[in-house]
C-alpha cells in the first residue's frame, strides 16, 4: 500500500487566521475600554435656579445698535452667555451669532463663541441680582427679528473647571426697531 502524505501547511494557514482574528478582536475591546473612561457617564448640567433675563433692550435699525440689560435673576453666578439671532420672522431657529459684533470691553469674547464676564475658566462673575450691560455694533449684517440668549457657568468636574451650557434656561426674545 502506499500512502500520499497530505500537506498540513493549509491547516497551519487558518490557525494563523484565527488567531490574527482573535488578537484584533481583543485588542479592540481594551481600547473600547480605556477609551470609555474619557467620555462623561452623565451630562453636565447647570445647577437649577440658573437663570438670566432681558431686563430691557435697545434696537436703532437705522445704525444696528443693540443694547442689552441683563439681569440675573437666578440664584447662582453666571459665567457668561451665547447669543445668537434670527434674520426674519418666520426663522424658528436663532443661527446669527452676535458675541463677535460685542463693543463692550468689560466683556470677554472667547473664540467668537460666547461672551464670558470676568476672568476665563475660573469666574462666574455675574452674581444674582447684578446687571449687566452689553452693546452689539451690528453694522454690515442682516437686521435682526429675534435674538436667543443661553446662558453659560463654570463648573468643576473631577478637579477641572468646565464650561456648561445651560440649555433649561434659554430664552427667545423678539426684537423690535425704537
Amino acid at each position: 500500500m502506499y500512502f500520499q502524505v497530505k500537506s498540513k501547511k493549509a491547516v497551519s494557514v487558518i490557525i494563523g487566521y484565527v488567531l490574527l482574528v482573535t488578537f484584533a478582536v481583543i485588542i479592540g475591546v481594551i481600547v473600547y475600554q480605556w477609551m470609555k473612561t474619557y467620555v462623561p457617564q452623565e451630562d453636565l448640567n447647570c445647577p437649577d435656579g440658573v437663570s438670566i433675563f432681558i431686563e430691557d433692550y435697545s434696537y436703532d435699525c437705522s445704525s444696528k445698535i443693540l443694547i442689552i440689560n441683563f439681569k440675573n435673576n437666578g440664584k447662582f453666578n453666571i459665567g457668561g452667555y451665547f447669543i445668537h439671532a434670527t434674520s426674519s420672522p418666520e426663522q424658528e431657529l436663532a443661527t446669527i451669532d452676535l458675541s463677535k459684533n460685542n463693543t463692550d470691553t468689560t466683556s470677554v469674547i472667547v473664540g467668537s463663541t460666547g461672551i464670558k464676564f470676568g476672568l476665563i475658566g475660573i469666574d462666574n462673575s455675574l452674581k444674582p441680582n447684578d446687571i449687566e450691560t452689553e452693546r452689539y455694533n451690528l453694522t454690515g449684517t442682516v437686521n435682526i427679528y429675534s435674538i436667543e440668549i443661553l446662558p453659560i457657568r463654570w463648573q468643576k468636574e473631577k478637579n477641572r473647571n468646565i464650561l456648561v451650557s445651560c440649555k433649561d434656561t434659554k430664552i427667545i426674545e423678539g426684537i423690535e426697531c425704537d
